[in-house]
């Protein structure tokens, strides 16, 4: 799967986040309510941005696909906020 134009292909890195620097405890109901995610491209449009580069994107952008059994989310360049 290769992603084309100016979309990404990413897959989701999970975050076993349990407390805030702070010391607060985060439930789950409160870490689905975290607005940006962090990702690891799988594949990008030309000279956008590298395979394996860790970026923070919108939990809202994109949309879902499944692909060889594992989900991915395809999303477009304007929908990253930062690499990380």
């Amino acid at each position: 799967m290769k992603a084309i134009g100016n979309y990404i292909i990413v897959k989701e890195l999970h975050e076993t986040l349990t407390k805030t620097k702070g010391g607060l405890e985060l439930t789950e109901k409160l870490k689905e309510d975290i607005r940006y995610r962090k990702g690891k491209i799988i594949s990008s449009g030309p000279d956008i941005l590298n395979k394996d580069q860790k970026i923070l994107f919108d939990r809202v952008a994109g949309f879902p696909v499944e692909f060889d059994d594992n989900l991915y989310k395809v999303i477009n360049i304007r929908d990253v906020i930062a690499v990380i």
